[in-house]
This record gives C-alpha cells, sequence and structure tokens, in this order.
C-alpha cells in the first residue's frame, strides 16, 4: 500500500478524530520525520490537515478531485464482505482520455488483472450504448471503466448490468440520500430523468466470455448547462436534484464497494441482485414498448429470467426474452 493510500486511510477511520504522529510512523514504517513530508505531499494536492504539537494530525477537508489513493483509501475503509475483493484491485486516474472503456480494452490486452477500474476526469469520446456519444465535463462526474472476467456464458451478460445498476443505484441512495431508481436496461433515474448509464462491451467466443469491460457515467455536480441540447429534457444530476454539490470520490469508492459485492452475487446467487433489481426498477409491471433496430416488442414487462434478461408478456399471452432495446412506457 502507499504511503499516501495508508495515510488517507487512517484519517477516514479517525472519523475527524486526531491521529498520533507515531501512530503514522508505524504504520508507513518510516521515521517520524518522514510523516511531515507525506501530509505535506497530500496539503500540495489541496487536503485541508491540521498539526498539533500534542494531538498529532486530524483531516478537516478533501479535494474535489479524483486520485487513486483517495479511491482506494475509502475503498479499503468500506465495509467488506468475507470474500476477497475483486472490484478495485488496480485503480488508475487520468486527467483526460478519449474513453476509459477504449483505455481498459487496451490494458487487458497487456494482460491486467480483473477489477482494474480507469477513471477519467473527462473523456473526448465517451460512449454509451448504440455507439452514441456521453457527454463528459471535465470534474462533474464520474466516468470510469471496470475490467471484468466473469465465469458467465455470453448468454448469461445481462447479469453483469443488472449488478452494476443495483450497485449505483445503491451508492447513490447510501451516499446522497436519494431515492434512485432502475429503469431497464442500463439506466439509472431520479424523479423520472436519467442520472447514470451503464455500457457492458464483451469479448466473448461462442461459449465463453473472455473479458467484459463494463463503463459507468454518473452525473454528479453537472448543472443544467452542462448537457448536450439533445438531452437536456430527459438528464439530471445528483446536484441539481439535491441542490448542492456531492462527494465525487466517496461516491466513487461507495459504487465501487457496492459493485464488488453485487458482481459476487451475479456470480455465485443472481437470485439475490436480480431481487433486489426487481424492488428498484420502475419497468417492472409496466405496459412497454422495446425499439430493437426495425422491430418492436410490445407487452407487459413481467420479470427477469436467471441469466437477466428481461421477460415480455406480448398481448398474445407468449413470453418474450429481451436483452436490450430503446424502451418507452406506454400511458
Amino acid at each position: 500500500m502507499k504511503a499516501g493510500t495508508a495515510i488517507l486511510e487512517t484519517f477516514y477511520q479517525a472519523a475527524g478524530q486526531f491521529v498520533q504522529n507515531d501512530e503514522l510512523a508505524r504504520l508507513l514504517k518510516v521515521p517520524a520525520a518522514r510523516v511531515n513530508a507525506e501530509n505535506a505531499d497530500l496539503e500540495r494536492l489541496g487536503y485541508t490537515i491540521e498539526s498539533h504539537p500534542h494531538f498529532g494530525y486530524r483531516l478537516l477537508g478533501t479535494p474535489d478531485r479524483l486520485t487513486d489513493d483517495d479511491i482506494k483509501a475509502r475503498l479499503e475503509s468500506f465495509e467488506a464482505s468475507l470474500k476477497p475483493r475483486i472490484i478495485g484491485s488496480e485503480i488508475l486516474v487520468f486527467d483526460e482520455t478519449a474513453s476509459t472503456n477504449d483505455v481498459v480494452e487496451h490494458l487487458a490486452k497487456s494482460g491486467a488483472r480483473e477489477g482494474l477500474v480507469v477513471f477519467a476526469e473527462s473523456q473526448t469520446r465517451g460512449r454509451g450504448r448504440h455507439g452514441r456519444a456521453w457527454s463528459s465535463p471535465r470534474g462533474k462526474g464520474l466516468w470510469f471503466s471496470v475490467l471484468l472476467r466473469p465465469a458467465l456464458p455470453p448468454a448469461a451478460a445481462s447479469r453483469i448490468t443488472v449488478a452494476a445498476s443495483v450497485a449505483v443505484a445503491r451508492a447513490i441512495r447510501q451516499t446522497c440520500c436519494v431515492d434512485a431508481r432502475i429503469k431497464w436496461p442500463n439506466d439509472v433515474i431520479l424523479n423520472g430523468r436519467k442520472v447514470a448509464g451503464i455500457l457492458t462491451e464483451l469479448r466473448a467466443e461462442a461459449d465463453e466470455i473472455l473479458l467484459a469491460i463494463l463503463g459507468i457515467g454518473i452525473d454528479v455536480n453537472c448543472a443544467i448547462e452542462d448537457f448536450p441540447p439533445e438531452v437536456a429534457k430527459i438528464a439530471t444530476s445528483l446536484q441539481i436534484e439535491t441542490g448542492h454539490a456531492q462527494d465525487r470520490v466517496a461516491l466513487a469508492a461507495q459504487v465501487l464497494g457496492e459493485f464488488d459485492e453485487c458482481y459476487h452475487a451475479a456470480l455465485a446467487d443472481f437470485e439475490t441482485v436480480a431481487d433486489e433489481w426487481a424492488r428498484l426498477c420502475t419497468t417492472l409491471g409496466r405496459q412497454i414498448v422495446v425499439a430493437i433496430a426495425q422491430r418492436r416488442i410490445e407487452g407487459f414487462a413481467h420479470a427477469l429470467d436467471g441469466d437477466g434478461a428481461l421477460l415480455v408478456r406480448k398481448d398474445d399471452g407468449r413470453i418474450e426474452r429481451v436483452l436490450g432495446g430503446d424502451l418507452a412506457v406506454k400511458l
């Protein structure tokens, strides 16, 4: 563990209380004088650290800036399950990329481990489903991708999107105290407007997923004018909905921690995460229309199947299994 990560983790666990200099030196396995230098480095990055000759140090403020040290420190403080952590095995933060999905794919070809997460403060060519552009204004949201190597057949790939949707909704509800809901197939919404989107891209053979790249975009502190005109009527942000800016780093760590738990469930006990998805979903129980290229499927959104596909009961009573498409609710 890097020194910066260890110090920040200790500060977060202290929850605003002072930490003795000797304790930090013991944790870092360095002379006490070295602690001053490490804290000075954090202060140069924008952290506010109070120093007291008798009590030690305490953290008073953090910058609105994504760093691997800070995300890892908060993730280590996340209440973990008994299973080994997968998500966040490595975290990289870029100031700008074309697309974090593309960066992850490149690193995957070089043998990167499952659980690698790549964040970017901005993307120049962020994308959503069907190759649509995804607006990624600098420093206003969470734009990131996760490398997965799931032991699942391609037919069950929708489990990944289901697990990610639950994780993002959970994290937003927990961190921001708002009623985040899920809209099939890959949106998280607040008050009927989209606040987050999920894109799962696969590299697969006939019966095996070689790797999956999960891209997530969350509009955290975007203002209305940050959205392109074509999406301004359907999009929102956590800042717009709550009336104040949110801590992006805290939310990032919460999402990764929740997704680690949901991903384990998607692989081994999908019914539990599917049940939670159903409780949070605004699509089930509604009359819907799904457009897939030139085809339209109309019917009643009934349930998810065991692989994460949506089951639609058509007017003639037949059940159709739907993996994706553009959805509209019939009024």
